[in-house]
């Protein structure tokens, strides 16, 4: 029950922070001024670029001035707004470096830590220091990462949907070889 009401609550607080629904995305936004804040214990620990396949170069020229608006936002718009002590945010930088809140989530394994671990978000040196990462050069790129699939569609792990999809395949091919006459 106490997390329904920790949803409920980040919701009302969205709501009275934006003045209006929460949204996935801003439409027509470009993803490159899009971050997830990590917020652990009421302390803002890091802020990772959203779209971690790509390399903006207008992020390294405003790194600085991007986190301090982020951290203000965090500060006289979030912060020991609600119950939840540990959550994520998903915002949006505009030109005119206004934050604009996407999206509020628990915090949890759930959601990717983008260019952070999770053991890195729960160090204690963050919590003595944050730290806003961005993809610094071409070469910093992270194949692969997706950040528009759902978490359970990456889980490759035993017993995952895609385990047992690829077991499945598995047994089928193995069961019309037989049938075939094959080994």
């Amino acid at each position: 029950m106490s997390r329904i009401l920790s949803i409920l609550m980040m919701t009302i607080v969205a709501l009275k922070v934006t003045g209006k629904k929460l949204q996935k995305m801003v439409p027509g936004s470009p993803t490159e001024r899009e971050f997830r804040v990590f917020i652990r214990n009421n302390v803002l620990v890091g802020i990772s670029q959203r779209e971690v396949n790509t390399f903006y170069s207008i992020l390294t020229e405003k790194k600085h001035d991007m986190e301090k608006v982020i951290d203000e936002f965090y500060m006289d718009k979030v912060s020991m707004g609600f119950e939840s002590e540990s959550y994520t945010l998903d915002v949006y930088v505009r030109k005119d470096m206004k934050v604009k809140l996407l999206d509020f989530n628990l915090w949890c394994e759930v959601k990717l830590p983008l260019l952070f671990t999770w053991a890195e978000l729960e160090s204690a040196q963050l919590m003595r220091e944050p730290e806003f990462r961005i993809v610094e050069s071409r070469f910093g790129v992270r194949p692969g990462l997706k950040t528009a699939v759902p978490y359970g569609y990456l889980d490759t792990s035993e017993g995952s949907g895609w385990d047992r999809l690829f077991r499945n395949a598995d047994e089928e091919l193995r069961r019309q070889t037989r049938s075939a006459g094959g080994c």
